[in-house]
């Protein structure tokens, strides 16, 4: 009976090959001198183990022999692993890759239930889970641990098959997907590495994709105070202050025109809770195919900012109370002079420029002294003693050292000047102040009174 049943599959395939354009149902009882419902029942047999196909013309139906590929051509030519299994989880057939791979013979496999499959260096564990769990997913993805060679790992499709006798079983396709999935873990993994890192400094990070914010790190919230969330659908330049914002938005311009130049600027900004900061931003940009970044790194300097004010205004002050004394100063470092107040430009008729450019040699220390000493007014310091006292000033000492001089003027007018030097060490830096008294009228009024006493001393005698 059986092969009775196969001699009447085989003559409709025959009687199929030789119309090629198909026949109806009617058409092969005809040819074959059979009833239409046997005809139909093998129909039904040939259709759903593949070998035949069937188009539907409003109610008739054509049947047409299937074009297919012959299983064991498949197995043999593919590049996937194949395992073929019958309805009681039989290997009935496996191709060559799949037999590699498991490092097993023909004659290891067929006819043995998968749940029994033992390999001597790959654990098939998780393939026979996914085979007997009795789930049978259409596609899911295995791994195949290799003895010392690490692991290879598969996209596996379950394929419904039905065998030329009509039996029912299931065809398992393994596709080598190992370096994709490798690729794509080192990709995560760089990535992770990536945000640990980005999550982990002092310092900001903003990347942005053309006009808008599409990573910032956890120290961009604590600097402005806002969340990704948020700066991503603000923008990159909302938090930027009113006197900040041209300065910035020209800078992303010009980085835009030129992304191989990186750019930075110092901004204020303004953070979610109004608070005012001001930080240094580093700009660079680049292109990846039509697609522009910007990665902006902020470091906040405000305490650095608000020192500088605080340096600036006392400089200020000093310049003001400097510029306010009696007295002349000047303040001398690496043999300059790096500043002078207006006293001294009073006094001397130099403006802090000429005195910068001049030195204190040849503004005050005149090598000339002769014509002074021939005065007879007062005695003088000579240049030796003043370079001498320099030496012998000690940083931070109370006790200055004194001298007296005569200077002349740039108008060509002689002055005489009582000055005193302190100094101070700031790490390897030794800075000198001079202090100068004009006492040129004291001296005066001293000549005078000598002369005075000469002339009575002349008369007694």
């Amino acid at each position: 009976m059986m092969q009775d049943y196969q001699q009447e599959l085989i003559a409709i395939k025959d009687l199929l090959k030789k119309n090629s354009n198909g026949m109806s149902v009617t058409d092969i009882s005809k040819a074959l001198k059979k009833n239409k419902n046997t005809i139909g029942r093998y129909l039904d047999i040939l259709l759903i183990s593949g070998q035949v196909d069937m188009r539907a013309y409003g109610m008739a139906k054509v049947y047409t022999i299937s074009q297919r590929v012959p299983l064991s051509a498949m197995l043999s030519y593919s590049k996937e692993l194949i395992m073929v299994l019958d309805n009681e989880t039989r290997i009935t057939d496996i191709n060559d890759n799949f037999l590699k791979l498991l490092q097993l013979s023909r004659e290891d496999t067929l006819g043995k239930n998968i749940s029994y499959l033992q390999s001597p260096e790959v654990d098939v564990r998780e393939l026979l889970d996914t085979i007997t769990s009795g789930t049978r997913e259409q596609e899911t993805t295995v791994t195949f641990p290799i003895k010392n060679k690490g692991e290879r790992i598969f996209h596996q499709k379950c394929v419904p098959t039905v065998f030329d006798d009509g039996r029912k079983g299931i065809t398992l396709i393994l596709e080598d997907i190992t370096e994709h999935i490798l690729a794509e873990r080192e990709i995560r993994e760089s990535e992770e590495r990536f945000r640990m890192m980005a999550d982990n400094i002092q310092d900001g990070l903003t990347i942005v994709e053309g006009d808008k914010t599409i990573y910032a790190n956890n120290r961009i919230a604590e600097i402005t105070g806002y969340s990704f969330g948020e700066m991503k659908a603000m923008g990159p330049l909302a938090i930027i202050a009113p006197e900040s914002f041209e300065d910035a938005a020209q800078q992303i311009r010009d980085i835009e025109a030129h992304p191989e130049k990186p750019g930075d600027l110092r901004m204020w900004i303004i953070r979610k809770d109004g608070e005012r900061r001001f930080v240094y931003a580093r700009i660079t940009g680049a292109k990846h195919g039509d697609t522009y970044y910007n990665f902006i790194i902020f470091t906040d300097i405000t305490d650095l900012k608000n020192q500088e004010i605080r340096v600036r205004e006392s400089e200020q002050r000093f310049r003001t109370m400097a510029d306010n004394i009696q007295d002349g100063l000047i303040i001398i470092e690496n043999n300059k002079i790096v500043f002078s107040n207006r006293r001294i430009m009073q006094i001397t008729g130099y403006s802090a420029d000429e005195m910068a450019d001049m030195g204190f040699d040849e503004t005050l220390l005149t090598n000339d002294l002769k014509a002074f000493s021939d005065s007879g007014i007062v005695p003088v310091t000579d240049k030796e003693k003043i370079e001498e006292i320099f030496r012998n000033v000690q940083p931070d000492s109370p006790d200055p050292g004194e001298f007296k001089i005569w200077i002349q003027r740039k108008d060509g007018k002689s002055r005489y000047l009582h000055g005193k030097i302190t100094a101070a060490k700031t790490g390897d830096m030794i800075s000198f102040y001079i202090t100068l008294s004009d006492i040129t009228d004291f001296a005066e009024r001293e000549k005078n009174l000598r002369e005075r006493i000469d002339a009575l001393q002349d008369l007694i005698h």
